[in-house]
């Protein structure tokens, strides 16, 4: 039961990724010269929608084999959330821009949960693995 609430969490956490950027928490606006974090907040729409998907499919799967290599793989669209706008992509250069200062920290939250939430999502299912096999 808490497995599939620690999938249902990574799965909302992958939607806030995708939606936050333009809506919650948007990025600066485009209207005449489309920002480096505007791109990064179109990169983040795709991995979090990959990330809520990956989320619904651990909650939807019953391999645990399986279960676990989601698990894994939503760990690092999570650290893909992060890297988009600190590394990959960026936000604008000035500090005083509503991207630099409410988009990239809330995006950093979202990873680190994301990440924190899928490893021990991940132990948790390997420990169901373990008793399983002790059981047998």
């Amino acid at each position: 039961m808490k497995n599939k609430i620690l999938a249902a969490i990574t799965a909302v956490l992958g939607l806030l990724a995708a939606i936050g950027p333009r809506t919650l928490f948007p990025v600066c606006s485009a209207a005449e010269m489309k920002m480096k974090c505007y791109y990064a907040a179109n990169a983040e729409v795709a991995v979090g929608i990959i990330a809520a998907i990956v989320g619904i499919a651990i909650i939807l799967i019953d391999k645990n084999k399986i279960r676990i290599t989601l698990s894994a793989v939503q760990a690092i669209l999570g650290l893909v959330i992060i890297l988009i706008p600190t590394a990959i992509i960026g936000v604008c250069g000035s500090p005083m821009m509503h991207c630099v200062s409410t988009t990239k920290p809330a995006l950093i939250v979202i990873g680190a949960l994301d990440i924190t939430v899928s490893v021990i999502l991940a132990l948790l299912i390997a420990r169901d693995i373990s008793i399983e096999k002790k059981t047998r």
